[in-house]
């Protein structure tokens, strides 16, 4: 898999914009460098944000407030984990179905279970996000102990997909392209291609998973 760093994926929005002249490195000086480098982590947490993506997902047992819920339609309020761009999901954690383990949350804890247990493990809870009166974000719902599944923000371009990295290059050269091309047609193709992008990145997510058929075979059931 190709190894992605801040500078590539700048010369990958130039690209797009039809500049020729690269980059050597994302720190250096120059106006186009410094326009990408500005708008880099607000296109990055935008095409995170924007689907859920594999290599950027994560579980975390959510850590409560300790303050009493003041939503009318949820019980419990949880702090929002700090290096999180998008709550996906949120379930309810049933440790009786661990033998009452303490253990923390963990993908080797739900794979050690047959499938049949794991959909009473995890359900699928409604949930909101907001903010408290400090401005610190939150998250409501109605279980305890409760874990989310989310959308981490990913510092080490090396750990980026082909799919993400060309998804992001498309945003960035989007947000840029007026200020080193002043050309809003070219703002347009940008944000087009970027959605395809987008279409892409889900497909190969979509083929990547794995989910436990049934396997019985027809013949046995046609004999029952």
């Amino acid at each position: 898999m190709a190894k992605y760093t801040k500078a590539k994926i700048f010369n990958m929005a130039l690209k797009n914009l039809g500049v020729s002249v690269g980059v050597q490195g994302a720190n250096q000086g120059d106006r186009n460098t410094v326009v990408l480098d500005e708008f880099y982590e607000t296109a990055k947490e935008k095409t995170l944000a924007d689907h859920d993506w594999g290599f950027a997902s994560a579980f975390r047992e959510l850590t409560p407030t300790g303050n009493t819920s003041q939503h009318p339609k949820f019980l419990y309020e949880y702090d929002y984990p700090n290096n999180c761009v998008f709550i996906r999901e949120v379930y309810l954690y049933d440790r009786s179905l661990m033998n009452n383990s303490e253990e923390a949350i963990s993908f080797n804890n739900m794979a050690s279970l047959h499938y049949s247990d794991k959909d009473e493990i995890i359900k699928h809870q409604d949930f909101e996000t907001a903010s408290d009166t400090a401005g610190n974000r939150i998250i409501y719902t109605n279980v305890q102990p409760a874990v989310a599944r989310y959308t981490r923000l990913v510092g080490e371009e090396t750990y980026f997909t082909p799919e993400f990295a060309m998804a992001l290059s498309w945003y960035l050269a989007f947000l840029a392209a007026s200020s080193i091309t002043g050309a809003r047609v070219k703002t347009a193709d940008c944000l087009q291609v970027y959605k395809q992008m987008l279409r892409e990145g889900k497909t190969a997510d979509a083929n990547e998973g794995f989910k436990e058929e049934d396997m019985e075979c027809d013949w046995i059931k046609a004999r029952d």
